[in-house]
């Protein structure tokens, strides 16, 4: 599962997606996994942010990087790229998961309904 936000301003869908995935980073199975994956330097400072009790840092502390890796966003093409790149990796089953920096959950869904339109 994929989350994903299709917004031109690309900003505004990373911070869609760092509040999508905030509870997430915060569980220590996901962080394991993440460090597995290669984000080590990420799920530490939030692990050491969480235990100062300073959670309020997550999202600042969800790199660029990891988010580009982990989620996709931006505008229709970029998605459309992201989504393009998963399947060119072997992907054959991809869950996007859209949300909307605009609306609600049924925008999201028209956003992602118009992206092959």
């Amino acid at each position: 599962m994929v989350p994903t936000c299709i917004d031109a301003d690309r900003a505004a869908a990373a911070a869609v997606n760092r509040r999508t995935l905030s509870g997430y980073v915060k569980l220590p199975n996901y962080q394991n996994y993440w460090i597995e994956a290669g984000f080590e330097e990420e799920m530490l400072a939030i692990r050491k942010a969480i235990a100062a009790g300073e959670e309020q840092r997550i999202p600042e502390l969800m790199s660029d990087r990891w988010l580009s890796e982990v989620t996709l966003y931006g505008s229709p093409a970029q998605v459309r790229e992201g989504i393009e790149a998963w399947y060119a990796a072997g992907v054959n089953t991809l869950i996007v998961v859209p949300s909307s920096a605009r609306g609600n959950q049924m925008a999201a869904l028209q956003e992602l309904i118009d992206l092959y339109r």
